[in-house]
């Protein structure tokens, strides 16, 4: 059986015969941890390998780093406060106050404004977001018909991939401390954006111009067809989608309104952000579609199709994403 790439050998990593590490891990290793979180199952080799080294990767290493972030937080709140020997005795009101804050963590870099509701509950609302762009590109050697040359010289072997991380979120988050002088709070809020978490395209001519539009890599088998299409140009899009609406549950230290005028904050949680789901034109007899890649049609035992299917189920598992955040307030009035 010879070798088939996946977009899934297209678009995320090699063959399960191949040696070669999956590409976005190879190829991105120096981008932002968060990044290669969302791609990395779907990556078809050496699945047990690459779970191990994400919880290395990206979580333990970037711990690390958040560890730092986390003193040098407490050193800034405990600074600020104690160069200000005798802090401020204000009384939080309905909205009697306001500050505006920037922040950076693993949500991306954030703006909120804040406001208290009363001595014990206050209301942020901001956006953050994290610009990710990626390129790269990656040989394969298949002989599928779709990736016959026009000239009849021989394979297409190359493929360009170019993808986005659309992570950019308005949140509203409500902040609960326990007592009228605790900087220690319980956060419950929402962050809500764009559905389609991450998307991606092979960007360069690796389609036979003949299966435009009509053909592609197959997943289904005998007369039950499941085709990923191409568009009208030769394109492979693929989009990973998540819920626009995430609910948020953490806890934190610092008030997001000060009693001074400067302060910094840290937060930690996560957001829920539900099954992640795997989107493309698929056909299924004779009706080309946008549709979600359903485990149950794909009946195909090729190895790089078995691969999307291990690569599917890890990635339905990350039903949640970790929210580390350092942040530096100010109090307007």
């Amino acid at each position: 059986m010879s070798e088939t790439p996946n977009l899934f050998g297209i678009l995320l990593g090699q063959t399960r015969k191949s040696n070669k590490k999956c590409l976005l891990r190879k190829n991105f290793s120096s981008k932002r941890w968060s990044f290669h979180f969302f791609f990395v199952y779907l990556c078809p080799n050496q699945t047990v390998f690459f779970v191990k080294e994400i919880l290395i990767t990206n979580f333990i290493t970037p711990m690390k780093h958040m560890k730092h972030l986390f003193f040098i937080a407490l050193a800034a709140i405990f600074g600020i406060q104690t160069s200000q020997a005798q802090e401020q005795d204000i009384e939080y009101g309905l909205f009697n106050h306001l500050s505006a804050g920037v922040s950076v963590g693993t949500d991306g870099i954030g703006l909120e404004v804040a406001s208290p509701i009363t001595n014990f509950l206050s209301v942020r609302l901001g956006y953050s977001f994290m610009p990710i762009k990626y390129t790269g590109n990656f040989d394969f050697d298949s002989d599928e018909a779709f990736l016959r040359k026009e000239d009849g010289s021989g394979y297409y072997d190359n493929v360009d991939v170019e993808g986005k991380l659309h992570m950019g979120d308005l949140k509203l988050l409500f902040d609960l401390y326990p007592s009228k002088k605790s900087s220690f709070r319980f956060t419950a809020g929402a962050y809500i954006g764009n559905s389609k978490l991450v998307t991606a395209k092979s960007t360069n001519h690796f389609i036979n111009e003949r299966y435009w539009g009509n053909s592609g890599p197959e997943l289904g088998k005998g007369i039950k067809n499941y085709t990923i299409v191409s568009d009208k140009n030769g394109v492979i899009n693929a989009d990973l989608k998540t819920n626009s609406f995430k609910p948020y549950l953490g806890i934190g230290f610092g008030r997001a309104v000060p009693k001074n005028r400067l302060s910094v904050s840290f937060d930690l949680g996560v957001q829920f952000w539900g099954t992640p789901s795997l989107w493309t034109n698929i056909d299924v007899n004779m009706d080309t579609r946008y549709r979600k890649i359903e485990k149950d049609r794909i009946l195909s035992d090729q190895d790089w199709v078995e691969d999307l299917k291990d690569g599917l189920d890890i990635m339905e598992k990350v039903i949640a994403y970790p929210v580390l955040s350092l942040r530096l307030n100010g109090r307007i009035f």
